[in-house]
């Protein structure tokens, strides 16, 4: 499948370190630089607006999809391509899910956890076939992954699960990750 429209999850902060927002302004300005439709969350504060700035700064395409919950409390960015407001959370991540080729996880809190998390659930029942990465900048994902490693391990999930997503440490190895990506299940029962 070809990928045209990439969805990013990402932190409404920035984070204590600048490395997060300098590596999620490269990412924004790679997608545009490589024709990449950027489909994000709609935010205008954090990594969110960092993704979305440096996008639209290189003349990229930028979608935001925000509840109009938050859209009230003037949290949106409304300068993208595209703005899109739902009546719910669920309505923005189903949006997403809709629009979206990829995904990309960068760090965040826990609302970027459990977006990653439903995604890649969704993708065990085969609700969707797309491929998702972990962007791990600095290892931050790395407890995560050892979790999804513990409880293969303990056999709530199959081993083979964890091909259902990427731990890519920078883009090259995201893109090319991409580009090799094979959606597998294996039976979901474990015994």
């Amino acid at each position: 499948m070809a990928i045209h429209n990439i969805c990013v999850f990402c932190g409404s902060n920035s984070g204590l370190d600048p490395k997060f927002a300098d590596k999620t302004r490269a990412l924004g300005t790679y997608l545009a630089k490589n024709d990449y439709q950027l489909i994000y969350g709609g935010g205008n504060h954090g990594l969110m607006a960092d993704v979305a700035e440096a996008t639209l700064a290189a003349n990229g395409r930028v979608i935001g999809i925000i509840p109009h919950f938050l859209a009230a409390k003037g949290l949106a960015l409304k300068t993208v391509t595209t703005f899109v407001e739902t009546q719910t959370m669920s309505d923005r991540k189903e949006k997403m899910l809709h629009l979206a080729d990829a995904f990309i996880v960068l760090p965040g809190g826990f609302g970027t956890f459990e977006e990653f998390i439903q995604m890649l659930s969704w993708s065990q029942m085969d609700i969707h076939q797309k491929p998702i990465a972990l962007y791990n900048i600095d290892g931050f994902y790395d407890p995560m992954v050892t979790m999804m490693q513990t409880a293969t391990k303990y056999g709530f999930a199959p081993q083979e699960n964890l091909d259902l997503f990427i731990d890519g440490h920078n883009l090259d190895e995201i893109f090319s990750g991409f580009q090799t990506f094979k959606h597998v299940l294996p039976p979901k029962y474990t015994n």
